[in-house]
């Protein structure tokens, strides 16, 4: 009785060690289904491999990588229009948003045609970014082009994006 007693106890330790053992292994490779769902319905258009910085071809690609875990980043520029302090009651446009960058990272945002016209947005200890840019309706920018760099290293640019304004 003794030794089915030790062989019984052998196996149920053998059984709790694979399961301790898969459970991580199991989680690493799991899938994250937020970023998935947000590749679809023109969600992949902006979200780069950020392992590559490659964008991302098509809604399936970007889906199958979000539901395999891979990580991605996203980078926008949109030319919503807002009010603005400056001109006083004007209309200002274009908000930046980021996801998935290297932390505490800048990105560059090149508002042409004045060299000065370039605007630094720095990207939080997660790796978010979200800034309004202030560009004024009245003056006529040339194309906008943002630059980031991703989680993984590669370097990301949107644009050129025009003003809405014009």
């Amino acid at each position: 009785m003794g030794r089915v007693k030790s062989v019984l106890v052998a196996g149920v330790v053998a059984v709790a060690v694979s399961v301790v053992a898969a459970g991580p292994a199991g989680a690493a490779k799991g899938g994250n289904s937020a970023s998935a769902h947000a590749c679809q319905q023109g969600g992949h258009e902006n979200r780069f491999e950020a392992e590559t910085g490659n964008p991302f071809k098509n809604a399936g690609d970007c889906t199958n990588d979000g539901a395999k875990g891979t990580a991605t980043s996203l980078l926008t520029v949109t030319t919503d229009q807002y009010s603005c302090d400056n001109p006083p009651e004007g209309e200002c446009w274009g908000v930046l948003s980021g996801s998935g960058l290297k932390p505490n990272s800048v990105v560059q945002v090149n508002m042409p045609p004045l060299s000065s016209e370039i605007t630094n947005q720095h990207v939080d200890g997660n790796g978010n970014v979200s800034a309004n840019l202030d560009a004024v309706c009245q003056l006529s920018y040339g194309p906008i082009t943002a630059s980031a760099i991703t989680s993984g290293g590669a370097t990301v640019q949107v644009g050129p994006i025009t003003t809405p304004c014009n």
